[in-house]
């Protein structure tokens, strides 16, 4: 899945998030966002899934504007990417083994095959324990690894991910990382937003786009920049 911001700048009540925010993502390896809170790293995800359009410029997903995309396209194209938010989202009245079966159930599996890669995954993840809880019954931390888990049950193209550690312990973080380092030998294309520098130094090939008051400054030769 290739991914084009193209001059983009967004803004809220005449703020710009973004400023004249321009990258490519060409479906493969890791790429960081870094930055303070409130630099915009929220906005440019969001962005890269569809769920928010430029005030200016332009985003392409597979050479297609988000702005002209129809319903059924975006479905489609939500299918083909892993996305975790900052809130989580997930479905209230599930447990957790629900939430994280969907995407199988989605996929078109069997009820007995959807629950053996469900129960592997959680027991991958090691939250077995909590499969049977509901999501208010979870911690924060808790809640984050099951919205991982949702997220990459059924290998997405690319996992688009919002501080996924960032309220995990060290332990618990450095699980995560490794976690997502199978993603990316699996094939799996990552974008993650995050404040962790133990995150940012387990991909060392990473590349690196700080944002600071919705300026990006990319750190890889793999992405062009193409800021003034």
């Amino acid at each position: 899945m290739r991914i084009e911001v193209r001059n983009v700048t967004v803004s809220y009540d005449g703020i710009p998030a973004l400023n004249d925010a321009s990258l490519t993502i060409d479906g493969s390896g890791v790429v960081m966002l870094t930055g303070p809170t409130g630099a915009g790293k929220t906005t440019l995800l969001r962005l890269l899934y569809g769920d928010l359009l430029p005030t200016q410029g332009t985003v392409l997903i597979d050479d297609a504007p988000t702005a002209s995309l129809r319903p059924s396209q975006k479905r489609a194209i939500r299918r083909r990417q892993g996305i975790v938010q900052q809130n989580c989202k997930l479905v209230s009245d599930y447990s957790v083994f629900d939430n994280v079966l969907m995407p199988y159930a989605l996929a078109g599996l069997s009820k007995a095959d959807a629950t053996r890669e469900c129960l592997g995954l959680l027991a991958d993840m090691n939250i077995s324990y909590v499969r049977h809880k509901f999501p208010h019954q979870l911690s924060g931390g808790e809640r984050h690894l099951v919205a991982l888990a949702r997220a990459i049950a059924t290998k997405p193209e690319i996992l688009i991910a919002d501080e996924p550690t960032g309220t995990l312990d060290d332990v618990t973080s450095a699980s995560v990382a490794k976690t997502l380092r199978y993603c990316v030998e699996g094939g799996m294309a990552l974008v993650i937003s995050t404040h962790s520098s133990g995150l940012v130094s387990a991909f060392p090939e990473a590349t690196i786009c700080s944002i600071n008051d919705g300026v990006i400054k990319i750190h890889d030769p793999q992405i062009q920049e193409t800021i003034a």
